[in-house]
């Protein structure tokens, strides 16, 4: 394992957690982690936690606890989780394999500073590419890091990080402080983003990572930027604010992860449904990064004028319209359907709907609502 710098000092809780931590990434710790493995595939319970206090006196229980929990979740979002050191915390806002590799691969193989590193997840995969320095004012998350990802690593904060490499990667924190709760607002960020914005100019090239719910319309970070939604198996996961080198043209990329398909453009407003005009009888959703970014309309004009759609009200994100097929061009950002019956936005006429559509060929019903 690589090993960091500390800044400052630390003493009391904060290093009676980091000696925790410590140890568990020692050899003589197995045993303890796979007991508690063990005892969590039971069902914990006081009485189990009690036994393996009394089976392994000089090791951290709670904290083994919380990493084999830890690591059954992350089973599916990293090659090998049964090898990483992380919590549940560390966990929830840690990128996954998937979509820290294929926003590794714009970073080329000029050295990284990956700025709140978190346990690592995106300092994994911009490792492999090329040289990468993880940063973060916890000493415990620096120390994960540093065993999963086998970097360097600085425990200082951001504020007073040196920025001495190229590009940089940055992961505020997006929580609300007053509440704990997840915030899509950028005065939330923390670090706040008149610190996000200085960290940007410093470097040639940067990546902010963020919520996928975040306003991408109001975003400002850098004078040159670009901005990309991912969504992975159909779940809309980050936006990435690409500043300097890195931001590319157009200023808005719709991402799909697995398939690593993208769609770019600028955004532009759908058509909007006249009032006496009908509805026609298929009803056209867009894939959510397509739809998050204001691009559903972009996709709809490359299809050209032999499709006629228009959003039914403004803002709903929809489109409806007359036409035999969707052309093979949109297949993957688009999802068509058949409209059976329209109704009043409510879940009793919703119920009524259903019962009332004929259904003799055993094909699936489905509602549609939109707020």
């Amino acid at each position: 394992m690589r090993v960091g710098s500390i800044g400052g000092v630390i003493s009391g809780p904060e290093q009676t957690r980091l000696d925790a931590w410590r140890k568990l990434r020692l050899a003589d710790a197995a045993g303890v982690i796979e007991a508690a493995a063990e005892e969590a595939a039971r069902g914990i319970t006081p009485a189990g936690v009690a036994r393996l206090r009394r089976r392994f006196p000089e090791q951290p229980v709670a904290e083994a606890l919380e990493l084999t929990a830890a690591r059954a979740r992350a089973i599916g979002r990293f090659p090998s989780p049964e090898r990483m050191l992380m919590d549940r915390a560390g966990l929830e806002q840690a990128t996954s394999f998937a979509v820290s590799t294929w926003k590794a691969a714009r970073f080329g193989d000029e050295a990284v500073l990956d700025l709140c590193c978190g346990i690592g997840g995106d300092a994994m995969a911009l490792a492999a590419r090329g040289s990468c320095i993880a940063v973060d004012r916890d000493p415990v998350r620096t120390l994960m890091t540093a065993h999963n990802a086998d970097v360097e690593t600085r425990t200082i904060s951001v504020e007073t990080c040196s920025i001495d490499r190229p590009l940089v990667h940055l992961d505020p924190a997006r929580r609300d402080e007053g509440t704990g709760r997840r915030s899509w607002r950028l005065e939330d960020l923390r670090p706040d983003v008149e610190v996000v914005r200085r960290v940007l100019a410093a470097a040639e090239g940067g990546a902010v990572k963020l919520g996928p719910g975040i306003p991408v319309g109001e975003i400002r970070l850098h004078e040159r930027q670009s901005i990309s939604v991912v969504a992975d198996r159909g779940r809309l996961v980050q936006a990435v604010v690409w500043t300097g080198t890195l931001a590319a043209s157009p200023e808005a990329e719709a991402v799909d992860l697995p398939s690593g398909r993208t769609w770019s453009g600028t955004p532009r407003p759908l058509p909007l449904r006249e009032e006496d005009e009908p509805l026609g009888d298929v009803l056209v959703e867009f894939h959510p990064a397509l739809e998050r970014l204001g691009l559903s309309g972009t996709l709809l004009a490359s299809l050209g004028s032999e499709v006629d759609w228009t959003e039914p009200a403004a803002g709903l994100g929809l489109v409806t319209g007359k036409v035999a097929r969707v052309p093979p061009a949109s297949i993957g950002w688009c999802r068509p359907r058949r409209i059976l019956a329209v109704g009043p936005a409510r879940l009793d006429a919703a119920r009524r709907l259903v019962r009332g559509v004929p259904d003799a060929d055993g094909r699936r019903v489905v509602v549609r609502t939109r707020g």
